[in-house]
């Protein structure tokens, strides 16, 4: 089988941001400021990746939360920062700043300061820096404990210390982990938690990490530096050290941090198991329900005019990328809610779930040019039809990967439709029930709906308690080339066939 995926091709930064004099819009305080993060690619629509946390009481803040972008050097990537103030009344916009991906990178030591601009005024700079993150099999999990503390309260009180991990990048130091904080105890033991060696030190063992001990204050606010030090994972693994002194800034010992429990563990990625031999099952489903528009139309979905044919575009597309996963190339296809007049096919009433070949033995097309010629030529012998019902096409999906379940077999599905699901809540029960079996599931989103059901169905999922695998990705069809099509998917399957594995 064809090399699909390599994890040192893949190129992921994580960005740091600080910013310096900002605005503050408070009378009896200083501001409390928090960033949202927008991402585009050139000519698409914009994202949002998400939002810092609020520093309290700052106009200088160096927020801990960081993001994980994947860089492509050939696209032109847009980043857009907008910064608020957080009140009581809600927020007030402080400015925003504007820069792409790639001109970080380019920067010295890819750090770079933007200007920020409220209402066409400047309002501070804005920092930002850029490490450039390979995926990493190598872990360590760890707990680690203080005594002596130094404490910072004075008589009345004690400190409530906590560590923060640093990476070192370029001559400069980015917060990584920050654990929980123990209340009025100099000598504390924080929880065991896991971080990756790339993470931690870039994947090279002599690489110095730093770990300071800091005193929470109320809120957060001008938390107060008791010490700090530097070690790396040659001295702590195979030096075997455990114990670090605790030097404050102008020197001299203000306590002992300590490791308690320590282990290293190696987590295989997808390149191993295509290795030990998984294979893959291709199967793509196709909306065909009224929601489409009647294929006679010039504005349907399924349009008999080719160049008005988005689904035609899509199916292309979609299996040209996921051929890479099959020696062989194949493809099941089928159809979801119509009545088929196929040829060799004798049920010409309304279907759930029929096969585009005609023949439930033999589903199976070759190449993915096989795949838009099958898609092509049968469309005027289905009569679009009915409601978007998911269910038999979940359940026949799930009952394969049931039998597959213990063997070197993966099932990647795929729906493309619009978004419009008579059984979404059966469709949610199924996703649930099945989450631990060994498929991934594919949702293309045609048309201008907002495919609100869909997005609901994949929150209930990252929101089970306990948690659960989420084996669900949603993708909404916006014209994308075929190479970010090729991206998305060479994230997410991975991702879920390693969650399936481990």
């Amino acid at each position: 089988m064809q090399q699909i995926y390599n994890p040192d091709e893949r190129i992921n930064i994580e960005l740091f941001l600080a910013a310096r004099e900002l605005p503050n819009l408070e009378f009896l305080s200083k501001s409390d400021p928090y960033l949202e993060l927008y991402y585009s690619l050139q000519g698409e629509p914009e994202i949002c990746l998400g939002k810092t946390e609020t520093a309290e009481c700052n106009l200088d803040p160096n927020w801990e939360k960081s993001f994980t972008i994947e860089y492509y050097p050939d696209l032109i990537q847009i980043l857009r920062f907008q910064i608020f103030d957080q009140n009581r009344m809600g927020r007030e916009f402080m400015g925003e700043a504007q820069i792409t991906i790639k001109d970080i990178l380019q920067s010295k030591n890819s750090l770079i300061s933007i200007p920020i601009k409220r209402f066409d005024k400047s309002a501070g700079q804005l920092l930002c820096k850029a490490v450039q993150m390979k995926q990493s099999n190598h872990f360590v999990q760890w707990q680690f404990s203080g005594s002596n503390i130094k404490n910072m309260d004075g008589i009345f009180g004690k400190s409530d210390p906590f560590l923060k991990f640093y990476l070192h990048s370029d001559n400069v130091w980015c917060q990584i982990y920050q654990t929980e904080y123990i209340k009025d105890d100099l000598n504390p033991t924080w929880k065991e938690f896991e971080i990756s060696l790339q993470r931690l030190c870039l994947n090279d063992e002599y690489k110095k990490f730093k770990i300071e001990c800091l005193d929470r204050h109320e809120k957060g606010k001008n938390n107060q530096l008791i010490g700090s030090f530097e070690t790396s994972i040659d001295e702590i693994f195979n030096q075997n050290k455990e114990e670090f002194s605790l030097v404050q800034p102008k020197g001299g010992q203000v306590g002992t941090i300590r490791i308690k429990n320590k282990k290293r563990i190696y987590r295989a990625n997808f390149d191993d198991y295509i290795k030990q031999g998984t294979t893959f099952n291709l199967i793509i489903g196709i909306d065909y329900s009224t929601h489409n528009g009647v294929p006679s139309f010039p504005d349907s979905l399924h349009s008999y005019i080719d160049q008005n044919n988005k689904y035609g575009k899509v199916i292309s597309d979609l299996a040209q990328v996921l051929e890479k996963y099959n020696q062989k190339k194949l493809f099941a296809i089928y159809g979801i809610g119509a009545e088929p007049h196929l040829t060799n096919y004798t049920l010409n009433t309304y279907q759930t779930l029929f096969p585009l070949t005609g023949d439930f033995q033999k589903p199976q097309v070759e190449g993915y040019q096989e795949v838009a010629n099958l898609y092509k030529n049968t469309l005027k012998q289905i009569v679009v039809k009915g409601d978007f019902q998911i269910e038999d096409y979940i359940k026949y999906i799930q009952t394969i990967a049931e039998n597959n379940a213990g063997k070197l077999i993966y099932t990647i599905c795929v729906i493309i439709g619009q978004g419009k699901i008579t059984d979404a809540q059966v469709f949610q029960d199924l996703l649930i029930k099945g989450c631990k079996l060994p498929y991934s599931l594919i949702f293309v989103g045609m048309g201008k709906n907002d495919f609100s059901e869909v997005k609901n169905i994949i929150d209930k999922m990252n929101n089970q308690q306990p948690p659960i695998r989420n084996n669900f990705t949603f993708y909404e069809y916006k014209e994308q080339t075929i190479q970010m099509l090729s991206k998305h998917l060479m994230i997410d399957i991975p991702q879920h066939l390693v969650s399936y594995k481990q």
